[in-house]
């Protein structure tokens, strides 16, 4: 079993999903992935990640609606969420960090591991 933390990504653009999950493996993450937001409700309900890297402008069910679901849930209430995505979005509880597309690898990389160190934080 791996004693590696798990960070689930939530991006619908196949590109942008492999390259977060490349760096993310390489900043020492296992890594799930979801392409909408349905799927990535349906993993959250299998095990819970150390953090949520989620684009807002997701297939099926919003982003923001998945961020809404784990506002909800005593188990997932803990997750820190990273944002990352090109959309304009209002100040949400629960956000650990939120940055703009396009991002760094190495940027998020960063603040993905300082997420998963910290556990969530309601910071705006």
């Amino acid at each position: 079993m791996s004693s590696r933390q798990t960070v689930l990504v939530v991006e619908d653009d196949s590109d942008t999903r492999e390259l977060y999950t490349v760096a993310l493996r390489m900043g020492g993450f296992d890594v799930k992935c979801a392409s909408d937001g349905l799927s990535a409700l349906q993993q959250l309900d299998q095990e819970t990640p150390a953090a949520l890297v989620l684009d807002l402008d997701l297939p099926c069910v919003s982003g923001l609606d998945v961020q809404d679901e784990l506002n909800a849930h005593r188990d997932t209430q803990t997750v820190p969420i990273v944002i990352v995505s090109g959309t304009e979005w209002p100040c949400a509880k629960g956000v650990y960090a939120r940055l703009n597309k396009p991002v760094s690898p190495d940027a998020l990389v960063k603040v993905v591991q300082r997420a998963a160190l910290s556990g969530r934080a309601d910071r705006h």
